[in-house]
């Protein structure tokens, strides 16, 4: 019987520290505000793998060299065109821009709405505040493993038609 106490207790006091304190976790994390920027990437990546996930591709998002990178990677075998070119398109669906015109069904597209914030007076810093938010998004998809020129790389800002396929 001793014994069967004995290794639970051991187990516990082996345990990592931070597991034993929940709420210095929770503070520390409540003590650290994020950032709006940081708040909308992490809105539309939820909503980038939301579509992705029954696709069988997933995502990120990145904010780079004034452009909001939305990324999705799917490990097809084959890669195919058709394949890169259908995620591009769910990617502007879900985001409520025709695929065909490029242009969003709205004035500005779902994607720009994660990116605006009633306490922010918008209006006073661009006055077409969703439409150049727009304008920052660029779609990457990839198919397959790059590198030895049997993946697929699809390229495509959020508004407009042209969407780039290249080999890599």
């Amino acid at each position: 019987m001793r014994r069967r106490l004995v290794l639970p207790l051991l187990l516990l006091a082996a345990a990592p520290a931070a597991a034993q304190k929940p709420d210095a976790i929770l503070e520390t994390l409540r003590a650290t505000p994020a950032t709006l920027i940081e708040l909308s990437v992490a809105r539309l990546e939820a909503l980038v793998n939301t579509v992705g996930q029954p696709l069988g591709f997933g995502g990120s998002v990145s904010v780079q060299d004034g452009r909001i990178q939305v990324y999705a990677y799917a490990e097809d075998e084959p890669a195919s065109e058709a394949r890169c070119r259908a995620i591009v398109t769910a990617l502007k669906r879900s985001a409520d821009v025709h695929p065909d015109t490029g242009e969003p069904f709205r004035p500005a597209s779902v994607w720009a709405s994660f990116f605006s914030y009633p306490r922010i007076e918008q209006f006073k810093v661009d006055p077409s505040w969703d439409e150049t938010v727009d304008a920052m998004f660029r779609i990457q998809a990839v198919i397959g493993v790059t590198g030895d020129g049997k993946g697929v790389v699809c390229e495509s800002m959020l508004l407009g038609r042209d969407v780039a396929v290249k080999r890599e």
